[in-house]
């Protein structure tokens, strides 16, 4: 591991971050995020005790008063990412203090950190609203191999009436979606209802059209209590799809602090696709979070995923500028 290092950039100093300094990262980090990407305190602090990410590397740019005025991360994941040494860092530098060498620098003392983990790439994201940032990532030898879109629906001027019935697709194809806690309080098994909802999340995301796999899930008891107790996702806006009391399909919602949803994650069983149930359960969705009177939910998808989208469209979502992936190989 390199050791640590305080230098001084164009008057703001750069340090290594500790867990110490969450509740700061946090504050710069939703700071500039997308409306559905804010996060609490308290989640982020949940994950940080359930995936541990020794290797991770955070760098945190403070001005003379104290400040938070840059970040930098590398992390491989930790065991979310399934230990196969797949690297990804991020790189934010507040508008005041931009132009002056500091991203520059977080870019670099990044790169030197996973190229001595023996990491053969480091892949980042760019948002599509910040032509500066993909300027900067091509400026550093980063090319662009993906796109994700994150899109809103206004949930108040949403009508459900415009679309079948949930119940009724769900009649037709011999399945029962229902909201997640009434599934959940009703299983005989509580801790086996879960583990069918985490296999059927983990069988349907190997099918998410990406252009590199993603990491296997890790085991469900490594994740089951930061996953499925507590507040992580509204159980009350999520809904399972079941067939003869086994999840076939799930979608999985959030409500974060500034009181906006966001589907973090939606599949079917591919024997199940067809048959309208990914449609079924977002407008159950949608009319729940209509009557709780959250006026919107965001998605992201990826490029590739064109009947994901197709579905969000019919829904009214509308699509924000796409999150652009890019990639840097070193050489061996």
């Amino acid at each position: 591991m390199l050791a640590a290092v305080s230098v001084s950039i164009a008057g703001v100093s750069v340090r290594e971050g500790s867990s110490a300094d969450l509740d700061r990262l946090v504050e710069f980090a939703n700071r500039y995020s997308t409306p559905g990407r804010i996060q609490s305190v308290e989640l982020a602090r949940r994950f940080e005790s359930a995936n541990r990410e020794p290797d991770r590397l955070q760098l945190i740019a403070q001005d003379h008063a104290g400040h938070v005025v840059g970040v930098g991360t590398a992390s491989d994941g930790g065991l979310l990412g399934g230990r196969q040494n797949r690297w990804r860092a991020g790189v934010r530098v507040a508008p005041e203090h931009r132009r002056c060498g500091l991203g520059a620098h977080l870019l670099e003392r990044l790169e030197q950190h996973v190229r001595a983990k023996g990491a053969p790439k480091l892949q980042g994201a760019v948002r599509g609203e910040e032509p500066e940032g993909l300027r900067f990532a091509h400026g550093h030898g980063y090319r662009e191999f993906h796109r994700r879109y994150e899109s809103y629906v206004d949930v108040a001027a949403f009508d459900p009436s415009a679309f079948e019935d949930p119940r009724v697709i769900a009649a037709r194809a011999g399945v029962r979606i229902d909201r997640y806690d009434v599934l959940e309080h009703e299983a005989a098994d509580r801790l086996a209802f879960q583990r069918g909802v985490y296999a059927s999340i983990g069988a349907t995301q190997m099918d998410i059209p990406r252009p590199e796999p993603l990491p296997p899930p890790p085991p469900f008891e490594a994740v089951r209590e930061v996953y499925f107790e507590g507040d992580t996702f509204a159980h009350d806006c999520s809904v399972v799809a079941m067939r003869d009391g086994r999840p076939i399909g799930i979608s999985i919602t959030t409500i974060n602090p500034a009181g906006i949803a966001y589907t973090v994650y939606t599949g079917v069983e591919r024997a199940e696709r067809g048959k309208g149930l990914a449609l079924a359960m977002k407008v159950s969705i949608l009319k729940t979070l209509k009557s709780r009177g959250v006026n919107q939910l965001g998605t992201t998808n990826d490029e590739a995923n064109a009947p994901m989208r197709g579905i969000n469209a019919r829904l009214g979502y509308a699509s924000a500028p796409p999150t652009i992936e890019v990639e840097k190989a070193f050489a061996a």
